[in-house]
C-alpha cells in the first residue's frame, strides 16, 4: 500500500496520480492530487474497507469538503473526485459518481500582448541556465517550448511527451499521443515553424530517431518534466518584466497555460477579421484544442455557452480555413 495515501484505494490513487502528473501542468496537478488526498484521508478516517464506493460515502465526503468553502471551490473538489472515480471504474470497481454542481465562473485567463510575446522570445533565446542546472539542453529546449505554446495552443504535459516519430514534416504535423482524457489528436504547424523545428532536431542529434523524445532530459529516452518546464519559465517570466499577478483576484496569473488561452483568443479574433464568423470558427478551434464540446472552449473566449447553441451539429464539416494563422515571432 502507498505510504502516502492510506485508504483502501491507496495502491489505485497513487497510480491515477501518475497518469494525471503526465497529462497536467504543476500547479494543476497541485490542486488536483490535494483533493485526491482530501478523499484518501475521508476513507481512512471512517475506517472504509470495502473495494466499491457507493452515494453515501460519496454525499457525506462531499458534505465535509464543502464545509466552509465556496461553491466554485467545492465545485472544484467535485469535478475532480469524478475523474478519479471514472478511473476506478474503468478498472473493474463500483463507484457512484457524483453530478456537477453549476457554479459561477468568475476566471479570467491572463491574455499575453504582442509586447510580452517579444519580451518573453528575446528573454528565452538570450537564457543561460546555471552550471548547477543538470539538464544540458535546457537553453535549447526553452525557445522551442514557448513557441509551440504561443503558435499551436498546446498543453504542456502533451508538448513534452512528442517524440520525433510523432512529427510529420511532409503535411507539417504533430500526432498528439499523451493527451487530456486520452484522446489522440493531429496539430498542424506552418512551413516557418516546420522549419525550427527541423534544424532543432539536427542541432540536438534526433532527427532519425523516431524513439527519442523532442524535449529530452538528459536522456533522450526520457521527457523533460513539466516541472522543469514550470520552473525555467517562471525565471523567464521575472527577466522578461511580466508580473503574475494583477489586482483582480479572479485573474489568473501570467503563466503557461495562459498562452493556450492567448491562443485561442487570438486565432477567434483573427477569424473574424477574416471575415469568418463565429458559427464557423469556433467548432473548429474547439477540435483543434482538443475539447469535447463547445462549452469547454466557452471558457477561453468567455462567452456565452447558448451563444455557440446553434453550432453543434457543425463539427463533421471541415474547410481549408480549418487552424488560422497564428504570427510568429522569431
Amino acid at each position: 500500500m502507498s505510504s502516502e495515501f492510506k485508504s483502501v484505494f491507496g495502491d489505485e490513487i497513487e497510480l491515477h496520480l501518475i497518469l494525471r502528473k503526465e497529462e497536467l501542468s504543476s500547479e494543476a496537478y497541485r490542486h488536483y492530487k490535494h483533493t485526491v488526498k482530501l478523499f484518501d484521508d475521508y476513507l481512512y478516517s471512517i475506517d472504509y474497507t470495502e473495494k466499491s464506493i457507493d452515494e453515501t460515502v460519496v454525499e457525506e465526503w462531499i458534505k465535509e469538503v464543502s464545509c466552509g468553502i465556496s461553491v466554485n471551490t467545492a465545485g472544484q473538489h467535485i469535478h475532480y473526485i469524478r475523474k478519479l472515480f471514472l478511473f476506478l471504474i474503468d478498472n473493474g470497481y463500483h463507484c457512484f459518481v457524483p453530478k456537477t454542481i453549476m457554479t459561477r465562473d468568475t476566471y479570467i485567463p491572463y491574455l499575453y500582448t504582442d509586447q510580452d510575446i517579444e519580451n518573453i522570445f528575446k528573454t528565452t533565446d538570450s537564457l543561460t541556465a546555471p552550471h548547477a542546472v543538470k539538464n544540458i539542453y535546457i537553453e535549447n529546449e526553452m525557445p522551442l517550448l514557448i513557441r509551440l505554446f504561443f503558435c499551436c495552443g498546446l498543453r504542456v504535459g502533451e508538448t513534452i511527451n512528442i517524440k520525433v516519430g510523432d512529427i510529420d514534416f511532409e503535411k507539417n504535423l504533430f500526432l498528439l499521443r499523451v493527451t487530456k482524457k486520452y484522446k489522440q489528436r493531429l496539430v498542424p504547424f506552418d512551413e516557418k515553424l516546420a522549419e525550427i523545428i527541423y534544424l532543432y532536431c539536427v542541432a540536438m542529434g534526433i532527427l532519425n530517431d523516431s524513439e527519442a523524445y523532442l524535449f529530452p532530459s538528459n536522456d533522450k529516452y526520457t521527457p523533460l518534466s513539466a516541472n522543469s518546464v514550470g520552473n525555467y519559465y517562471r525565471i523567464i517570466r521575472r527577466k522578461a518584466g511580466i508580473v503574475k499577478y494583477q489586482q483582480n483576484r479572479n485573474v489568473r496569473g501570467a503563466c503557461l497555460h495562459c498562452f493556450r488561452h492567448t491562443f485561442a483568443v487570438r486565432s477567434f479574433d483573427k477569424n473574424k477579421r477574416r471575415g469568418i464568423s463565429h458559427r464557423e470558427s469556433v467548432p473548429f478551434l474547439s477540435t483543434y484544442l482538443g475539447h469535447d464540446s463547445l462549452y469547454e472552449t466557452e471558457k477561453y473566449l468567455k462567452y456565452s455557452g447558448d451563444y455557440f447553441e446553434d453550432t453543434l451539429t457543425k463539427f463533421e464539416a471541415f474547410t481549408e480555413d480549418l487552424f488560422p494563422e497564428v504570427s510568429f515571432y522569431e
